[in-house]
């Protein structure tokens, strides 16, 4: 494991070598360790010196400048996806709290089989992002994607904003994007405005609606719009029962399904907290060093993301996931098959490719 991880990043992150070296030593004690608590990621890491001294060595690492998601994340997950072949590619757009009751953490992930893989991140003060900030995310992963490659945005109420909707069709990307119940929608610039609220949704019939605008403010259009009953739960309150989307996307029969790949953010976000890395333990209130780690939890996330689907398209699976039918995701079985290989001392591909 620590030979090809050392091999992956010489090719593909444009560091020296010896700041290399002290990337795959973080990257597999993460793996080892299973956790982003810094105690727990320095006993596994290679250095003749006490609990403490590695300790205080990560702690420097973490915040080194090069030590960023430009820097380190940015090169590897653009080789990744300079071979990935999807048409379209399908983003997603959510942000999730990070425990401590100040920050949240802003992504921008690729949806891929049912989960979510980072591709650009922001951390911020706890609450709504805004338009401006949207934006940026988004201009930082232009430059990560193929070229000439048809992309749809996901997102929920946070990110239906008209002006990101704008946005994103002068980049001529497609958009599915949450409404809330209180906007107002029109069938034609000569139209009566109603609330979507009014709109009759039931738990057997779902709305759709084509060629329409939205807002008063901006009668933006002309949009299509779905709606469905669909009951969601907040700290285990009753938040709201029918969903609203407006999409750029014609109205055909899969409209919904295609939309249930947001829900692979919620599945990535869990692996990074009560599933996997329990990042939300790291207790990192230094932003360089909160950046830092979860820098390398990425690389490591997408890696063992990567392995996983190889173990399935090469029948390699059962090595460790016997179940008849597959109960693990990806990442996890891409991160057993790596600690198996480990303690077996046993080589591990050179392999860097998303499997379609």
């Amino acid at each position: 494991m620590e030979e090809t991880l050392q091999v992956l990043f010489e090719a593909a992150i444009p560091l020296s070598k010896a700041q290399n070296t002290h990337l795959r030593q973080v990257c597999v004690g993460v793996l080892l360790a299973g956790s982003s608590q810094l105690t727990r990621i320095a006993r596994w890491l290679e250095q003749q010196t006490q609990q403490d001294s590695r300790v205080q060595w990560l702690r420097r690492l973490l915040q080194a400048r090069f030590m960023s998601q430009e820097y380190v994340y940015y090169p590897f997950v653009k080789q990744v996806l300079a071979h990935h072949r999807a048409d379209p590619i399908h983003l997603i757009m959510d942000r999730t709290a990070l425990g401590d009751g100040q920050t949240d953490l802003l992504s921008l992930s690729l949806s891929f089989r049912k989960r979510a893989l980072p591709l650009v991140w922001h951390f911020m003060p706890q609450g709504m992002s805004d338009y401006a900030l949207q934006k940026h995310l988004i201009e930082r992963c232009q430059g990560l994607l193929p070229a000439n490659t048809p992309v749809i945005v996901h997102g929920d109420n946070e990110f239906g904003s008209v002006s990101l909707m704008q946005y994103l069709r002068h980049l001529g990307w497609d958009f599915m994007v949450g409404q809330s119940s209180k906007n107002y929608y029109r069938y034609s610039p000569r139209g009566d405005w109603q609330q979507l609220s009014t709109l009759p949704v039931s738990p057997r019939q779902a709305v759709y609606l084509s060629q329409i605008e939205l807002t008063k403010d901006y009668a933006y259009g002309p949009l299509n719009l779905f709606a469905f009953y669909q009951p969601r739960y907040s700290n285990r309150h009753r938040k709201h029962d029918i969903t609203y989307c407006a999409t750029s996307l014609p109205i055909t029969s899969a409209l919904r399904r295609l939309g249930h790949r947001r829900w692979g953010i919620e599945c990535c976000f869990k692996d990074f907290k009560s599933s996997g890395w329990n990042v939300q333990d790291s207790d990192l209130t230094h932003s360089a060093r909160r950046e830092g780690l979860f820098t390398v939890l990425s690389l490591a996330y997408l890696w063992a993301t990567c392995l996983g689907r190889w173990l399935c398209k090469t029948a390699h699976r059962p090595v460790v996931d016997t179940k008849a039918q597959r109960h693990l995701s990806l990442f996890r079985l891409g991160w057993d098959w790596l600690v198996h290989r480990y303690i077996m001392d046993l080589p591990c591909p050179t392999l860097l490719t998303l499997y379609q």
